[in-house]
């Protein structure tokens, strides 16, 4: 019989990663969001021209468009500091998502609203933003109240 010969071999990467130095976690995450915050200004363009097409669809009644677009909006505001916007889009989410053949037109026009004035605000909380927030909340609550009625 042979001897069995076990040889440790270290890939490059576990020899990088043993290796002293290197950044923190810390400082990644800071570099991270930093470099993130250098699209802010494109990322709020995009969400003022995607609330334009959710506000011409609102205008128009059209309800096919409304929750794919709240959506859109939810997923772009994720991605930054924009605290009340996207609390607000949430909402909208969740009401136009339990909407399903009887639209509530006046609760998404009032959230639709509320975004862009948020949205003027920078998507900064403000006594303003908090007082909308309130508002939505009890909208969702009696639009989510209904859907849950219906179905009993």
């Amino acid at each position: 019989m042979s001897d069995v010969k076990i040889f440790k071999y270290k890939t490059n990467l576990a020899r990088k990663m043993s290796a002293p130095g290197g950044v923190t976690i810390d400082a990644a995450l800071a570099a991270a969001d930093g470099a993130v915050e250098g699209h802010r200004e494109a990322a709020m363009q995009a969400l003022d021209r995607t609330l334009t097409e959710l506000e011409a669809a609102c205008a128009a009644r059209t309800a096919e468009p409304i929750y794919d677009q709240a959506a859109s909006l939810l997923d772009m505001a994720g991605f930054f500091d924009t605290g009340p916007f996207h609390q607000a889009v949430f909402s909208l989410c969740e009401v136009s998502d339990r909407m399903a053949g009887a639209w509530d037109w006046p609760s998404v026009e009032v959230h639709v609203r509320a975004l862009r004035l948020i949205l003027r605000e920078d998507c900064r909380e403000s006594a303003n933003s908090i007082v909308l927030l309130e508002g939505l909340a009890a909208i969702r609550r009696r639009a989510l109240g209904a859907v849950t009625d219906a179905t009993t």
